[in-house]
């Protein structure tokens, strides 16, 4: 079962019983930790699950507030809220009116509808539109431990990857690893990498993000920078390319969990990670020289089935 079924059945599992969606059963269908998942959800659906069950369980609350099947107080009960007020609050920042002034108009023009995916080929079509990216090559490799040397998001009190890099420039964390650049692995033509792990919620790119490059084992780390072990084990690597990179990261992992069971393999969710590489030739000059199309290397684990 390809991603996309999987979400598929996560959805019509949350929407059989919206009012008491338990995320716990996603975790069961798709056989991968629930943080995790929610994570992939986000990415697939371009919202989370939380406020994908919010607006649901708005929509439908709108719905029988309508069909008149139930009042305020019943739909704001039946939505989890405390108080009416709650409810009240979070209703019209859907609908943009209170409850009791819902027209059949205004539920139309504001009501959140479940998902639908259909498969096309080479892209993937939700609710009519195109998100274009393309897997331009991918490798597999068994891999020797390896060093991650760089700066995280936790030492730095950033969320968001744009600003860790920035940090990472500006701060001239980059030159410290040139110092080191005997010691490097694989960075022949890699400008750096992003590395995101500790999958535990929808929200932000795992709880531990690191800009850094590999080393080997025993490396120097140097002072205000952390080191990570990345054991070896067989990797996924792939090139995605599209017209600008967040359409690479919103499909990166759509694409490639998509063709790693095609090729035999499925990925592997123990101590599961995923990298960013960012290589000079296909990355970082295409940007520089505005190309129609850039190109991301893209890293994650996986078993051979």
């Amino acid at each position: 079962m390809d991603v996309m079924e999987q979400t598929q059945q996560v959805i019509d599992m949350l929407e059989s019983d919206i009012f008491q969606a338990d995320f716990g059963r996603a975790a069961r269908v798709t056989g991968i930790p629930l943080g995790v998942y929610q994570r992939i959800f986000s990415y697939i659906c371009g919202i989370s699950m939380t406020e994908y069950v919010r607006r649901r369980k708005l929509t439908e609350s709108a719905r029988m507030i309508l069909e008149e099947k139930v009042n305020v107080t019943e739909a704001a009960l039946c939505c989890g809220y405390e108080n009416t007020a709650s409810y009240t609050r979070a209703f019209k920042e859907q609908f943009l009116v209170p409850p009791v002034q819902l027209t059949i108009e205004s539920y139309k023009e504001k009501a959140f509808f479940p998902l639908f995916f259909t498969d096309k080929d080479t892209y993937y079509v939700m609710k009519g539109r195109r998100i274009m990216a393309e897997l331009v090559k991918i490798d597999y490799e068994k891999t020797e431990d390896l060093l991650l040397i760089g700066i995280s998001n936790k030492e730095h009190g950033v969320s968001g990857n744009k600003e860790l890099w920035d940090i990472f420039w500006s701060q001239h964390y980059d030159d410290k690893l040139t110092a080191l650049m005997d010691y490097q692995v694989g960075m022949e033509d890699c400008m750096g990498l992003g590395y995101s792990a500790d999958f535990t919620s929808e929200e932000g790119l795992g709880d531990t993000y690191i800009v850094g490059k590999f080393f080997q084992l025993g490396t120097p780390v140097p002072e205000g920078m952390t080191g990570r072990i990345i054991k070896g084990r067989t990797i996924a690597k792939a090139q995605i390319g599209a017209a600008n990179f967040e359409d690479i990261l919103n499909n990166a992992y759509l694409l490639m969990s998509d063709m790693v069971l095609k090729n035999g393999y499925e990925l592997d969710y123990e101590d599961f990670y995923w990298i960013e590489f960012y290589t000079v030739s296909r990355f970082c000059t295409p940007m520089e020289t505005g190309s129609k199309q850039i190109i991301c290397d893209w890293i994650m684990p996986c078993i051979k089935k």
